[in-house]
């Protein structure tokens, strides 16, 4: 699988998260979700290791990645450099 379309799965299925599900309110709930993600694509592993089914539980784990990213860390970074900006105001 080439990245252009890994990148792709990953959007479309952070696109459907989105509208999905809620933003995650806090570290612990985003790890609690990423880890149950990297669970059941470990549950593939030791299983079948049906090609379809681990692509699909990879591009979820990407994904919630990518939501822990964007909910948390995005919003910390603009806490902190907000904060920032004030101090040195």
């Amino acid at each position: 699988m080439r990245i252009t379309r890994a990148m792709m799965l990953i959007k479309n299925e952070y696109e459907w998260a989105e509208k999905h599900f809620p933003q995650f309110r806090s570290y612990h709930e985003g790890y609690a979700i990423l880890k149950e993600e990297v669970d059941e694509l470990w549950d593939e592993i030791k299983g079948d290791q049906d090609p379809n089914a681990l692509s699909k539980e990879a591009v979820q784990v990407a994904t919630m990645a990518m939501r822990f990213l964007v909910d948390l860390c995005e919003k910390t970074e603009r806490k902190t450099n907000a904060q920032s900006n004030r101090v040195n105001s």
